[in-house]
This record gives structure tokens, C-alpha cells and sequence, in this order.
């Protein structure tokens, strides 16, 4: 029994090294990475599409067999008078 023991003792110390000594890698490694990951956020242009909605900048209105525009934005007036637009149905 006192044979074994000596063996088994260097074996566990050998195991609690390794296991502590590879924790310690793998928080360093993780540390790396995450420090990486913020250079790459911080160096990367971020493109933020935007998208065209669509503007509301007149009503139409049928009144006695007779469309009326009312228009909301002044600067739409000009389009209307070159006719510079579609028709959807």
C-alpha cells in the first residue's frame, strides 16, 4: 500500500497542475479573442441601410365627378404641374 501511494500523490499533483495550467490558458485565449472581437467592432464600418419609405404629401378626393389634390408639402406642387408621377390602381 505505501508503494502506491507515492505514485498516486505525484499523479494527482501531476492532474491538478495540468488542469489548472490549461484553465488559465483557455481564460487567455478567451481574453485574446474577446480583445480582438472589440478591434475588429471598433475598426469595422458599421453601413446602416436606410430605407425609403413612402411620404404622405397630398390627398386626393373625388368631389362631383371632379378629383381635387389637396397637397400637404409646397415642394410637390412643382412635379404635379410637369406631371411627374404614376398612377397605381
Amino acid at each position: 500500500m505505501g508503494d502506491m501511494m507515492i505514485p498516486f500523490i505525484m499523479l494527482l499533483i501531476v492532474t491538478i497542475a495540468l488542469v489548472l495550467e490549461r484553465r488559465f490558458q483557455e481564460e487567455k485565449i478567451v481574453e485574446i479573442y474577446e480583445k480582438k472581437f472589440e478591434d475588429w467592432k471598433e475598426h469595422t464600418p458599421t453601413m446602416e441601410n436606410e430605407k425609403k419609405c413612402k411620404e404622405l404629401v397630398g390627398l386626393v378626393f373625388l368631389e362631383e365627378d371632379k378629383l381635387n389634390i389637396e397637397i400637404l408639402d409646397i415642394k410637390i406642387q412643382d412635379r404635379l404641374e410637369r406631371k411627374k408621377f404614376t398612377i397605381k390602381v
